[in-house]
């Protein structure tokens, strides 16, 4: 409510105008303190909780901390109020008014074991399934969580946890079909934190998500070269790590896949476009890098041939 200033009377010059000052805490129809003071308002939270009425106690903890923000019974209001919201399973709102803890009463509050608690609040919202009925298992919406964990990767950047934010993150853009942010979030998880107790987990789901994009994309080479730079990336830091076995097999038919593609794109010179010059220098660049291909006999024979046919024309020359 904007403050009104009434001037006075000619006949009251010098006296200064009377202002209408606005309510502390701005307008809150629906939620006003039922005390004038914080003491008292406090007093009258405990009360409540007291006489088991915890919604009534928490609805009051928070006009408490909207009418008087900077009192020292604020921040303990403030953390009754999402931790009745938290526990009644308003999860979004609990992660909020938990932010907003920490971004406001950053010394008068525990700040691992909020952090921990958000980060509890965020797999239960990337978990939860949405619209359950009867027979209807409900679908989930692993995006929701998504912003949650990135405040908890924003306000702990350093910790352990950012970590495991950063790799939760990925799962929920994966599980959305959000692959090449998926990717990037599994490299910020191992990047930052390669010493992690996580770190192989995140670099594993990194690679094996992108080579299924290389699945998905099978004439795409750009695709197909950064799976298998993945691959080897992986089984260079972890040679022996849970996944390598999954992960040299996929190297394999990624190799086997570009391979393929390589003679395909010799034989497309040589028999369709009839180039024998381009396709001489596209069976040479695969045997360079699949000497040990299974069209590699093939190549050498083709090659052979092309080189003979090129005598025979010198010499007709």
């Amino acid at each position: 409510m904007l403050a009104l200033c009434v001037s006075v009377a000619a006949g009251c010059a010098g006296t200064k105008p009377y202002v209408e000052e606005p309510a502390e805490g701005g307008f809150h129809l629906f939620n006003r303190p039922a005390v004038k003071n914080p003491a008292g308002q406090w007093a009258h939270v405990q009360d409540l909780q007291r006489e088991g009425k915890a919604k009534a106690a928490a609805k009051q903890a928070y006009a408490l901390r909207i009418f008087w923000p900077e009192s020292e019974e604020a921040p303990e209001a403030q953390l009754l109020y999402a931790r009745w919201l938290d526990g009644t399973e308003h999860w979004m709102d609990a992660a909020e008014q938990y932010q907003f803890l920490l971004d406001h009463y950053p010394g008068h509050c525990d700040f691992d074991e909020v952090i921990a608690t958000q980060m509890r609040i965020a797999k239960a919202v990337m978990a939860r399934r949405l619209g359950k009925c009867l027979f209807f298992p409900g679908v989930k919406a692993p995006e929701k969580a998504i912003p949650l964990f990135e405040k908890i990767a924003k306000a702990a950047p350093e910790a352990d946890v950012a970590a495991e934010a950063w790799l939760l993150i990925g799962r929920a853009h994966e599980e959305v079909y959000e692959d090449e942010e998926a990717v990037n979030a599994y490299l910020t998880s191992y990047n930052r934190f390669p010493t992690s107790p996580l770190a192989e987990e995140a670099l594993l789901a990194r690679t094996l998500c992108q080579i299924k994009m290389a699945k998905q994309t099978p004439n795409d080479n750009r695709a197909l070269d950064e799976a298998r730079a993945a691959c080897l990336f992986y089984l260079g830091r972890y040679p022996r790590g849970k996944g390598q076995a999954e992960v040299r097999e996929a190297l394999a038919d990624v190799r086997a896949r570009q391979a393929q593609g390589a003679f395909d794109r010799a034989v497309y010179y040589d028999k369709t476009l009839r180039k024998p010059e381009a396709a001489r220098l596209e069976y040479e660049a695969f045997l360079e890098r699949f000497p040990e291909a299974e069209h590699a006999a093939e190549a050498k024979a083709r090659l052979a041939e092309l080189g003979t046919a090129e005598s025979v024309q010198e010499e007709k020359k």
